[in-house]
C-alpha cells in the first residue's frame, strides 16, 4: 500500500510599518477637518442654512398638521354618515359629527352643520376657519376648512 502524502506550506506574515513622508505623516492619510468642515471648529454659512431650513420646516409641519388632520377626520365622518344616511337620522347624524368635532378640537356648533336631504341625494357640509399664530404671533394664518358631500341614497320604501 502505497500513500501519497501531499506536503504543503503554510505562508507567514511578518508586520511591516507602513512607509512615511520625510515630515512623518502616513502618504495615504489626509489631515482630517472637524466635523463641520471649518479647522477652527465653527459651522459654516451653509451648515446654518440647512439646519435652519430644516428647523423652520419642522415648525411649520408642527402647526399646520393638526388642523389639516381634524380636516381629513372630519371629512372622512361626514362621508361615513352619508353612505349610512338612508338608515340614519339626521339627530343621529349630527350627534356623530359632533362627537368627532369634540375629539379632534374643531370649533364647530350644531348650527354650522348642514343636512340636506331630498328623495334622492343627502348633502352633509360643514365649515370653519383656524388661525395659526406664525413666528410668536407676529404673523397670522386664517385656514379656512370646508368638508362636504353629496351622495345618493336608496329611496325609501312605501
Amino acid at each position: 500500500m502505497c500513500h501519497n502524502v501531499r506536503e504543503f506550506s503554510v505562508p507567514t506574515f511578518r508586520l511591516v510599518d507602513p512607509p512615511h513622508n520625510s515630515n512623518g505623516d502616513h502618504p495615504r492619510r489626509r489631515k482630517t477637518l472637524h466635523p463641520s468642515g471649518n479647522q477652527s471648529g465653527g459651522i459654516s454659512i451653509q451648515t446654518f442654512l440647512f439646519l435652519f431650513l430644516v428647523a423652520g420646516t419642522v415648525y411649520l409641519i408642527l402647526l399646520y398638521l393638526p388642523p389639516w388632520m381634524a380636516y381629513r377626520a372630519m371629512l372622512d365622518q361626514i362621508r361615513d354618515q352619508a353612505a349610512t344616511a338612508d338608515i340614519s337620522s339626521d339627530h343621529e347624524i349630527m350627534t356623530r359629527l359632533m362627537a368627532t368635532a369634540r375629539e379632534w378640537e374643531i370649533p364647530v356648533t350644531e348650527d354650522q352643520i348642514e343636512i340636506k336631504r331630498t328623495d334622492i341625494k343627502v348633502f352633509i357640509g360643514t365649515q370653519w376657519d383656524v388661525t395659526i399664530d406664525l413666528l410668536a404671533g407676529q404673523y397670522q394664518h386664517v385656514l379656512h376648512f370646508a368638508p362636504s358631500t353629496e351622495t345618493m341614497v336608496m329611496p325609501a320604501s312605501r
